[in-house]
């Protein structure tokens, strides 16, 4: 499913969840499926088979929640949007600790990141907190692989964060002014829902853990001064 303009996603109404997975793994699905039906935020789950039950979902439901598997994953599938033309959040499941490098030069990056070896009911709600909570969701084990790409040798750093949009170019540099994503927004002209994807992608590309370690692996890397 190709959609041309990405939606913004209003507030989740009393934080009460409808939920769609794509995670085929047999064993990985029964986890998810035990995690799900325990978790409070959660107020209806449906579990597809392939993508055509996915996109189906989407057309005739409300989806607040989208899991992916890495190995369902494709960024290059466009803005997936459901029956209210929103776009629902989406949590994607690792092999490993790293991020996939095809993931991060996607036109969209996930909103958020669980592991396969951890994943626990109380990671998955943690995860949905987080969501709900406007933040990006990933797991200490996650954040540990990005700090490590922050210490690799430059030649090697350039070559994971070449492959900037141009309005990731365009953010850049208003994060190393420090302003905030509500100031990004009325300066870009664009949401802060907006921006704060934007600024997900910059530190997974950039594999930094939080903002000020982004614009010091940038500044390492030429791409502002």
């Amino acid at each position: 499913m190709r959609v041309s303009q990405a939606l913004c996603h209003p507030p989740f109404p009393g934080e009460q969840l409808v939920v769609t997975t794509l995670v085929r793994n047999g064993f990985l699905q029964l986890g998810l499926r035990a995690a799900l039906s325990t978790a409070p935020l959660v107020r209806d789950v449906r579990h597809c088979g392939d993508w055509g039950e996915v996109e189906e979902t989407l057309r005739n439901n409300q989806v607040d929640v989208l899991f992916l598997h890495e190995k369902d994953y494709s960024p290059d599938r466009g803005v997936l949007v459901d029956a209210r033309r929103h776009r629902p959040k989406i949590l994607l499941l690792l092999t490993t600790t790293e991020v996939p490098e095809e993931i991060l030069a996607g036109p969209s990056v996930p909103d958020g990141f669980l592991v396969e070896n951890e994943l626990t009911a109380t990671a998955v709600e943690d995860a949905l907190q987080g969501i709900v909570a406007g933040e990006v969701p990933m797991p200490t084990s996650v954040t540990r692989a990005l700090l490590r790409r922050v210490r690799e040798p430059e030649q090697q750093r350039r070559r994971r964060v070449g492959n900037l949009t141009g309005r990731e170019n365009e953010v850049l540099p208003l994060l190393a002014e420090g302003l905030s994503n509500k100031q990004i927004a009325r300066r870009l002209g664009i949401s802060s829902h907006g921006v704060k994807r934007i600024v997900a992608s910059l530190l997974l590309k950039l594999g930094a853990p939080n903002r000020t370690a982004a614009v010091v692996t940038a500044i390492q890397n030429g791409l502002i001064t």
